[in-house]
Formats: C-alpha cells, sequence, structure tokens
C-alpha cells in the first residue's frame, strides 16, 4: 500500500464487531412488522426486513453485515444495506451495499466479495444517510424495496488523507437511492434521485463498489480479464471469483458508463469495479435521475443475460459443453468473444455444460482451465474469513478450513482450448491434466516449486489466464501431503521450507490422468538453539491491496519456515490466531495481532502486539484519518490506544511511505526538515523490506551514531504469494525453540533488548566473552567472535565490519569462527554484516545472501558511551 491511490481508496477495512442496537420488530416509521429475514425462501419469494440476529447473515472475505442492517433478498440472492452507524472499512456514514452473495446451501460458507458501495458525486462526495428504511417488504408477492435517505457529504477518508478538511467542496444536496429486488431476480435495482440545491458544478456520479481484490478478477467489456482501463464507453463492470465462486456486476440501465479521472483513478488501485456516468453539469435546483443494476451470481454470463432481458435486448443462447480426453470438465471458464472482444464469460457445471445469451452476430469460444499457478492445501469448498463478520457465518467458515465444505467447481491443469463459434451446442476440448502428488516426509508445511523445464509450451493470452499465463507454479503444502494438477510435460521441482531446512529437487515427467508421487525429505538446519524466525510485516485480505485471503497468508508463511506471523494489515486489528488450529498449523506457526497505521503524509507504522477491541470500529485501529496534528503528538496517541508496552516499528523508514522520507530526513546533515512530520516516539525500524536494504540502512546507522536504538527488522512486507516471505525474517533470540511458547511479553521483552539478527539468508552470531554482543554497550577494547550458520543453498564469503555507518574492514568468510578485536581509539558502534555473492538457488535464486546483528556501542573509557555524531537538527 505504497501508492496514494491506493492509500486514497484502499479495499480492506472491516468495521467494528455486532454491537448496534436491534429495531424492534414493528417499522418504526410505518408501525407494521418486519418480516423474518433468517428465513429460506422458494421460487417466487422476495423479502426485505431489519437482521435481529446473526442467522441472517452470510460469509466471505468481506462479510461485515451486522444486527441492525437491512437484508434484501429471494431465493436466488441476497444483500445487506448498512444502517446509519459507524461502520465498515473507512465510510462511517452507512447506507450502502456492504454485502452481497448467492443464496447457498445450508452449512455452505458465503462468498461475500464486496467491501463497500458507495455513490459519488464527483470524487470524495458522498450520502451521509438520514433515514435507512424498508418501503416495501415484498409479502404481498410485489418487489423489496429499500430506500436510503440523506445528503452529500464528505469521504473522511479522502480528507483526512490529504490533511485537507476542505477538499471536497460543501455543496446542499439531497440524495435519495431506492434499492428494488423482484422475485427470482439476479440484480438489485437502484434507482438514485440527486436534487441539487448548490452552486452550479461538473461532475460524474455513480457506483464504486471496494472489492476484495484476493478472492476477485476484474472483467471489463470487450476487454476481459487483461486489466487496465475500460475503454471509454461501457454498459457495466464486472467481477468473478478467483475460484469461480460467484460473480458480481454493476449494469448501466440508461447511458453507457464513462470512464473520465474518476474511474481511471479508482481502477488503477485494483479489483474495483465503478460506474460513472458522463460529466453533468449540476445547476442550482436540478434534479437528476441515475438508474442501474446491482447483480450476483452464479456466474458473469447469468448476470449479463438477466441484464439484457430487463433491457429487452435480442439475444440467442450459445452453449455446449467442455471436455477433457471425452470427460466433462466442471469449472472451466468459457469467455464468449465478438472479435477479440469479450461479450461475457460462463462457468461449466458439474455436466461441463454452459450457456450464455449473447447479442454477437459471430461469437467465438475459449474454454480455460489452467488456473492461477498458487495451489494452496486446503480441503474442497473451504470458506474465507473475514475478522468481523458475525460470528454465526464466521464459525461456518472456519469449520471449513478444517473438513470442507459444498462449493464452486475450479478447472486447474487443463491449459487452453483452441477458439471455435459458439453455437448453441459448442464442443470445447481441453488436455486432461497429470497429478503431482507431493508427500513431505516430517508431515509439515513446504513450498513445491514447479517449473516447465523446456518453456510454456501454451503462448496463453493475458485476457484468458491473468493469473497464469505461462511458466511457473506454487504449491503451498498445509500437513504434509498435496496435489497439485498440471498440465502434461516434464518440470523442475523443488520442494523447500525457506531458509530453515534444506530443500530437495527432482525432475518429474507428468502425464494426463496419471498420478506421478514425490516424496520430500527436509533436513533442518542446525541453528543455535533458542532462536524463532519471525516476519514482522506482512498482508492479507484486511488490507485493501492484499492479494491473498487470510488461511492462505497463514499457510504460505509456514510453509516458507516462519514461525512467528504479524497480522500487519492497513488500519486494521485483524486475528489471525483463531485459524491455526483449524489449519492443523499449531506447533509450526503462532501469529502476533498488529496494526500497520498507514497515513499517507505520515508514513507507515507498525505498532505490536495488540489486543483486540470488538467494542471498538476495527477492533481498535488507529483511524488516523479523523486528523493529525503532527507526528509526535500521533505517536503518543498511538501508544495511549494501544499501551505503552506497544512496539512502534518505523516501515519502509525511507522515501515517500516512510516517516523518515516525509519528515525529510537528511542522513548527510543530521537535519529534520520538517519536524513536525518527525517523532523520537519509535522503538524498531525496518532495515531489509522484500530483500532492499540499501535505502534504510543509512538511517539505521546515521541514527546509531546520533545515540538512537532502534531494533532493526527484517521483513517481506508481501502482498500476495510470494513476495520476499521466508527470504526476508527477523531471527527471535527469544531463548525458546517453539512459537507456540512465545508471549506478547517476551516478544516485547526480546525486540526491547534487541536480541535480533536481521537476515535475508544466513543467521550472524556476535559475542563477546561469550555473551550476546549486539544492541548492548561494550567497555574497554572487547574481541568479538563471530560465526555464520546457514543452509547449504546460502553461501556467505564476506564478513563486513561497519563503523559510525562506514565499511572499515571486511573479512573472508571460510566456515569457520572468527575473531575481531576492536579499535580503542573513541567511542564508536559497530554494526556487522555477513553476505554472499552467489544467489541462493534453487529456493531464492534471485537474491544473494545478507544479514546483519544490531549495533554494538563501545564505550572504550568506561565513562559512559558518547555518540560520535551530536544530535538531530529539527528543522533548518
Amino acid at each position: 500500500m505504497r501508492r496514494l491511490l491506493t492509500l486514497l481508496l484502499p479495499a480492506q477495512l472491516l468495521a467494528c464487531n455486532d454491537k448496534s442496537t436491534v429495531r424492534p420488530g414493528p417499522d418504526a416509521d410505518s408501525g407494521r412488522s418486519l418480516p423474518d429475514v433468517s428465513q429460506r425462501l422458494t421460487p417466487g419469494q422476495v423479502r426485505a426486513g431489519v437482521v435481529a440476529d446473526g442467522t441472517a447473515l452470510f460469509g466471505g472475505s468481506s462479510a461485515e453485515g451486522r444486527v441492525g442492517d437491512i437484508k434484501i433478498y429471494n431465493a436466488r440472492v441476497q444483500f445487506i444495506v448498512q444502517d446509519r452507524r459507524p461502520g465498515s472499512y473507512y465510510d462511517d456514514l452507512g447506507g450502502g451495499v456492504i454485502d452481497a452473495d448467492i443464496v447457498r446451501e445450508p452449512g455452505e460458507p458465503g462468498r461475500d466479495m464486496i467491501d463497500e458501495l458507495w455513490f459519488m458525486m464527483g470524487l470524495g462526495r458522498i450520502v451521509s444517510p438520514t433515514q435507512v428504511e424498508v418501503v416495501a417488504d415484498g409479502t404481498d408477492g410485489q418487489p423489496a424495496v429499500v430506500r436510503v435517505t440523506g445528503k452529500a457529504a464528505p469521504l473522511s477518508l479522502i480528507t483526512g488523507t490529504l490533511e485537507a478538511p476542505d477538499f471536497v467542496d460543501d455543496h446542499d444536496v439531497d440524495v435519495v437511492t431506492e434499492y428494488t429486488l423482484a422475485p427470482d431476480a439476479w440484480l438489485l435495482r437502484a434507482e438514485t434521485t440527486i436534487v441539487w440545491n448548490g452552486e452550479s458544478t461538473p461532475a460524474q456520479a455513480g457506483d464504486v463498489s471496494m472489492v476484495g481484490m484476493e478472492v476477485a478478477e476484474t472483467v471489463l467489456p470487450g476487454r476481459g480479464l487483461e486489466g487496465g482501463s475500460r475503454d471509454s464507453t461501457g454498459d457495466w463492470v464486472g467481477l468473478i471469483g478467483r475460484q469461480n465462486q460467484s460473480a458480481i456486476g454493476i449494469f448501466s440501465d440508461d447511458v453507457p458508463f464513462s470512464d473520465g479521472a474518476i474511474a481511471t483513478v479508482l481502477e488503477e488501485v485494483g479489483p474495483v469495479i465503478a460506474g460513472f456516468g458522463p460529466i453533468t453539469t449540476f445547476e442550482p435546483g436540478s434534479t437528476h435521475i441515475i438508474r442501474r443494476s446491482i447483480g450476483v451470481g452464479p456466474d458473469l454470463a447469468t448476470l449479463t443475460g438477466a441484464w439484457r432481458a430487463d433491457r429487452g435486448e435480442p439475444a440467442r443462447t450459445v452453449g455446449g459443453q467442455v471436455l477433457a480426453g471425452g470427460i466433462p470438465v466442471p469449472g472451466a471458464r468459457v469467455h464468449i468473444r465478438d472479435g477479440d472482444a469479450l461479450e461475457t464469460i460462463a462457468f461449466t457445471d458439474a455436466d461441463g455444460r454452459w450457456s450464455a445469451d449473447v447479442v454477437a452476430e459471430s461469437p467465438t469460444a475459449v474454454a480455460t482451465g489452467r488456473g492461477h499457478g498458487e495451489i494452496v492445501d486446503l480441503p474442497s469448498g473451504a470458506g474465507w474469513i473475514a475478522p468481523y463478520a458475525h460470528e454465526v457465518p464466521a464459525a461456518t467458515a472456519l469449520d471449513s478450513l478444517a473438513v470442507g465444505a459444498q462449493g464452486a467447481p475450479f478447472a486447474e491443469g487443463y491449459g487452453i482450448s483452441e477458439p471455435v463459434p459458439a453455437t448453441a451446442d459448442t464442443r470445447l476440448t481441453l488436455t486432461p491434466p497429470g497429478t503431482l502428488r507431493v508427500s513431505v516426509r516430517d508431515g509439515g508445511p513446504a513450498t513445491v516449486h514447479v517449473a516447465f523445464t523446456d518453456g510454456d509450451p501454451v503462448a496463453a493470452d493475458r485476457a484468458l489466464v491473468p493469473g497464469r499465463p505461462g511458466g511457473p507454479a506454487d504449491g503451498h503444502v498445509r500437513d504434509g501431503d498435496l496435489d497439485i494438477p498440471l498440465e502434461p510435460g516434464t518440470y523442475a521441482v523443488t520442494v523447500h521450507r525457506g531458509l530453515t531446512h534444506e530443500p530437495h529437487e527432482a525432475t518429474v515427467a507428468v502425464v494426463a490422468g496419471e498420478v506421478v508421487e514425490l516424496s520430500a525429505t527436509l533436513e533442518p538446519v542446525a541453528f543455535p538453539a533458542g532462536l524463532l524466525t519471525a516476519d514482522l510485516h506482512s498482508h492479507a485480505s484486511p488490507s485493501g491491496d492484499g492479494n491473498i485471503p487470510m488461511a492462505h497468508r497463514l499457510i504460505t508463511q509456514a510453509a516458507n519456515g516462519v514461525q512467528v506471523h504479524f497480522g500487519t494489515d492497513h488500519d486494521h486489528v485483524a486475528d489471525y490466531r483463531p485459524l491455526l488450529a483449524p489449519l492443523a498449523l499449531t506447533g509450526w506457526l503462532t501469529s502476533v495481532v498488529a496494526d500497520e497505521v498507514s497515513p499517507v503524509l505520515r508514513g507507515h507504522t507498525n505498532v505490536y502486539p495488540v489486543a483486540p477491541d470488538p467494542t471498538l470500529p476495527n477492533n481498535g485501529a488507529v483511524r488516523w484519518w479523523n486528523g493529525i496534528e503532527n507526528t509526535d503528538a500521533f505517536y503518543q496517541d498511538i501508544r495511549t490506544a494501544i499501551g505503552p508496552e506497544a512496539i512502534l516499528q518505523l516501515n519502509h523508514p525511507a522515501g515517500s511511505s516512510g516517516m523518515l522520507g516525509v519528515a525529510d530526513y537528511d542522513v548527510r546533515s543530521g537535519v529534520v526538515g520538517r519536524p513536525s512530520h518527525f517523532s523520537e516516539r519509535f522503538d524498531a525500524m525496518e532495515v531489509l523490506n522484500d530483500g532492499s536494504y540499501e535505502a534504510y540502512m543509512p538511517f539505521y546507522m546515521d541514527l546509531v551514531a546520533r545515540g538512537y536504538q532502534p531494533t532493526p527488522t527484517g521483513v517481506s512486507d508481501a502482498h500476495g504469494y510470494r513476495n520476499g516471505q521466508g527470504e526476508n525474517i527477523t531471527w527471535l533470540a527469544a531463548g525458546i525453540d517453539s512459537p507456540m511458547d512465545l508471549t506478547d511479553a517476551l516478544l516485547v521483552e526480546t525486540l526491547r533488548a534487541r536480541k535480533v539478527v536481521v537476515s535475508r539468508g544466513p543467521y550472524i552470531d556476535v559475542t563477546s566473552q561469550g555473551a550476546w554482543a549486539p544492541g548492548r554497550t561494550l567497555t574497554g577494547a572487547p574481541t568479538l567472535r563471530v560465526d555464520v550458520t546457514a543452509a547449504s543453498f546460502v553461501e556467505v564469503d564476506t564478513i563486513d565490519l561497519h563503523r559510525d555507518g562506514v565499511i572499515t574492514e571486511s573479512f573472508p568468510w571460510e566456515g569457520t569462527p572468527i575473531d575481531i578485536r576492536l579499535p580503542t581509539d573513541a567511542d564508536a558502534s559497530y554494526v556487522l554484516v555477513a553476505r554472499g555473492s552467489t544467489p541462493m538457488a534453487p529456493v531464492y535464486a534471485d537474491r544473494t545472501p545478507w544479514a546483519m546483528a544490531p549495533a554494538i556501542r563501545v564505550d572504550t573509557d568506561g565513562d559512559g558511551w558518547d555518540a560520535p555524531l551530536p544530535p538531530l537538527v529539527l528543522g533548518n
């Protein structure tokens, strides 16, 4: 989440837990009794009413509906409209659609992918509802209607991000939106009436739906899955589940959507679906009506067909079957195109069959079944976890992590068919996959990397398979065994567990329809006792820019040898710990509750450990967008909110998203050019972030030479499945060997004592008279003993001695401990670095080894350590 656009509109912040006031049974406005919306409906029925208990809610990666919200649903689809309450994500106002899913079978986890949906009039002007009400509950057989009445108001995330309360112009605007759902409809029709009472203003109006980018792929008419901005106009924007779980779309019922500046900005963020009309001049006293539909269905073809039928467009039905080796392929994607332009996407059912209503005169169809190249060891139908979902759907999702559940089929390893004309009986042919069955002999987690030995035989179109157009795939083993479906061919396979074990390599031939077995032995590396591997900064679905679900993040961390995971999601306090037992990761991995506080103009700061407070929005995450006076006071507010013992860590401290960068800290002069953006109230700082240390080391060295003692850390800052996790770690010298023995108190004690090693590969051990030396102040003329431990693929060849930020000596490393006597001419700070010039193949082939220990202070005459450089100058 390094870019301003991403931070202006992040996609994944969940609201406080189920604490709203429950409305009484009778509607307070009409006196009538509202229906029980926890009841399943039959075809021909529709209902709208207030959610009275958690059984009416449903789960998903973005689920956060609460008691007191309004549910509108029929036998096919269900939507939650947020009540007037502070809550979800970065919107404290309510009134929008926050959850949407098809109606699923009892016990099947929900698949909500909508974080929130705003109606926006110009950039940053949304609706502050004065009333959210049911005006037709559907019990009379007619469509159900929910009405949201309100005034235009600024989105506080934008004004808070820019620290400019007046950035969004204040206009007197009355807004009424009616959501209407008919029986058996796939589409929720939305009609918004704008009465503009302000001065004449040109603007675009429309819907912005932030979605879970970790489980969704954006589909644009014409462009397909390739991404990028849509053409200048289009009638819809869509989203499909990464594994076919469902589809969502916003469809214009009036004029086509336009791109314009707002849509372009929003779509650069990630899977944002935004439907804006053309620029309109809103004159004083004018009234404008905007009509569109919000759909959710089992596939995109269902939604585009329903929308065309509602509009009365002439269409014809095409369909057929997808086969591989004469056997039906469930869960294949069929892309129906008009020339090279996508018209819609259908998913095949259990019999490999599909259908779609299309308008193209000569449509073609292409079937895909490659998958995304990320195979995660979870049972079939495992649900998605949302950290603020109601406890009822949350329990269903947690259970499914252990035992699985019913779910949509998703084809993997099948390749891509030839394009053929789409008719009423289209036959599409894929190549049957083979299966690589991997067994890890110690029964633990591991990463399985597979790649064609002779290159990918298929030149895939990114508009068809953006997740894996070709090349390698990774399997993420959770409990010792994993089947990986692969297209036939010869593969180089590496099974590894990050830096802590020796890898296993093999070459395997995968044959269609057959299983090839590989048993992998991962020998542990003999590191010193009392160490744990930790990744103090990573992201998953709660973060707006997280590209991986929460359960997947824990599995991939363990599979890469990480023992201590930190849930540092942007502006969230998300607790991953309840997932560990259902995932069978207890004993391999523990998790620390944390928060990456992410104001754009102040830099990003991790705070941990945090105790979640479900009575507060976002479990108590710091809501910086409500205003920051200066960074020093802001850091004090964090400590007051989280607790005085919490660790504050500067993330990627240099550059535009680090506190030292935005404070204009000059390491050459020691001058902080923007003192109001600086604070000394931090405890730790990243020195290694996703393989890079060059930009951060000078700041760390300079701070140490000026008398500061921050704890250096190494992190992946992973947002997806790879991104350096396992490769970039912090060794915690906590004196324990099992992650389950790590308490919050011991973590804080270890970090405050600077008992850490920052590593991109090796572990460097530095002692003086047999005791751990880094982070301490030594007196006299100490001699340091330096030793290095690493896996065989991590080849260290040099030990560097830095004095006050400058390399003064380099020593060849030949695999045996070396003694280094430090100079006695003056008080100084020393940092030991181990490095190598050979890439760490086959595990991390694009990186060379590097590790450092915290600075050692040397007080030569025993009268107290004097900093070699003067204190920082705050201001020019």
